[in-house]
C-alpha cells in the first residue's frame, strides 16, 4: 500500500489530478509509523485490523469505521487473512468549500465510530456513504468522481453537525442548552468564515465580535471554548500557513511575503513564524528549497 516513504513521510501518488485514491487491501502486510497529508479512511470487511496512534491501539472488527486526519503519526497491523477498504483523499476537497475550513480545524487526530455505539446513527450514515463510495470507484461510471466527492463532502457534514460541534461544545456546562449550543455553534462558524476571507488584512478582535453582535470579551470565551485557541491563535495561524505557501512556491521577499500574509511589520511575522514553526521565515525557505533538489 505504501509506495513512497521519505522517513516517516508517505508521498501518496493519487494517479490522478482528482486527489483520491480507494483500494480494497487484503494484503498481509504491517505497515510502520507514518504519516500524510491525505485524510484516510479504514473499514474492514472481512476479519479485523489493528490501528496505532501514540501510546493508543485501536481494534478494528468487520464494518468499524476509523478516520485518521491528516499530518497524524500511524502504523497498521494486519490480520493473517482479511479484507478491508482504505479511503485516501486530499483535504483539498474539503478546503475548497466555504464553511468546510472552521470545520477541518475542529477535526480531531482521529474519529473512531463503530455500529455498537451509533446513537446519533453517526455510523449508518458513513457506513451507507462508504459503500456507496466503493461501488462508484470500482464501477467508474460517468459522472463517477462527483458522485464521490458529494458522498466524502456529506460524510464531513454530518460529521461536523452531530459529532465534531457537539463534541467541542458539550464540554462546557453553558452548553447544556440546546438551543444555545446551536446559536453559539452558528457564531463561531460566522467568525471563521470572517477570518478564512478577510485574514490578509487588518483585522481585529473587536472587528470579528462585531459581526457576531456579542462583546469582544464574550466573543473570546466562546472562541477559546469552542476551537480550543483564542482569536488571535487562530488568525496567526492562518496568516502563517498562507506564508508557508508563498515562501514554498514564490520568488516573493520575506517583506513582501510578509504584508502579503497579513503581517503588519517583518518583525512581527519572524517573532510569530518562530514560535508555530519553530524556524525564521528564511529557514523555512531554505529547507523547502533544498528539497528541490
Amino acid at each position: 500500500m505504501i509506495e513512497i516513504l521519505e522517513g516517516t513521510h508517505e508521498i501518496i501518488d493519487f494517479k490522478s489530478p482528482l486527489g483520491i485514491r480507494l483500494f480494497n487491501n487484503g494484503e498481509y502486510e504491517d505497515y510502520p509509523e507514518h504519516w500524510h497529508t491525505a485524510i484516510e479512511i479504514i473499514m474492514p470487511i472481512k476479519n479485523g485490523y489493528q490501528v496505532f496512534i501514540g501510546n493508543n491501539k485501536f481494534h478494528l472488527n468487520e464494518g468499524d469505521i476509523f478516520i485518521i486526519n491528516s499530518g497524524v503519526l500511524h502504523s497498521l497491523k494486519a490480520p493473517n487473512t482479511g479484507e478491508r477498504i482504505i479511503l485516501q483523499f486530499s483535504d483539498y476537497i474539503l478546503y475548497s468549500i466555504k464553511g468546510m475550513e472552521t470545520l477541518l480545524t475542529l477535526l480531531p487526530e482521529y474519529i473512531f465510530i463503530s455500529e455498537n455505539n451509533d446513537e446519533d446513527r453517526i455510523y449508518s450514515f458513513i457506513k451507507k456513504h462508504m459503500d456507496a463510495i466503493a461501488v462508484e470507484y470500482d464501477q467508474q461510471k460517468s459522472f463517477f468522481e462527483a458522485s464521490i466527492y458529494a458522498c466524502i463532502i456529506e460524510i464531513f457534514v454530518y460529521l461536523g453537525r452531530n459529532a465534531i460541534w457537539g463534541r467541542t461544545i458539550t464540554k462546557m456546562p453553558v452548553y447544556n442548552n440546546p438551543s444555545k449550543k446551536k446559536e453559539y455553534m452558528e457564531t463561531i462558524m460566522t467568525a471563521c468564515n470572517y477570518i478564512n476571507e478577510n485574514f490578509t488584512k487588518a483585522i481585529s478582535l473587536d472587528d470579528a465580535a462585531d459581526i457576531t453582535g456579542f462583546s469582544k470579551f464574550h466573543f473570546s470565551r466562546i472562541f477559546k471554548q469552542c476551537m480550543n485557541m483564542t482569536f488571535y491563535e487562530y488568525l496567526n495561524n492562518k496568516r502563517v500557513s498562507k506564508a508557508e505557501e508563498l515562501l514554498a512556491k514564490s520568488e516573493y521577499t520575506v517583506l513582501d511575503i510578509a504584508l502579503s500574509s497579513g503581517f503588519s511589520s517583518l518583525s512581527a511575522f519572524n517573532r510569530t513564524f518562530k514560535s508555530l514553526k519553530n524556524c525564521s521565515p528564511s529557514e523555512y525557505r531554505k529547507k523547502e528549497d533544498s528539497r528541490k533538489f
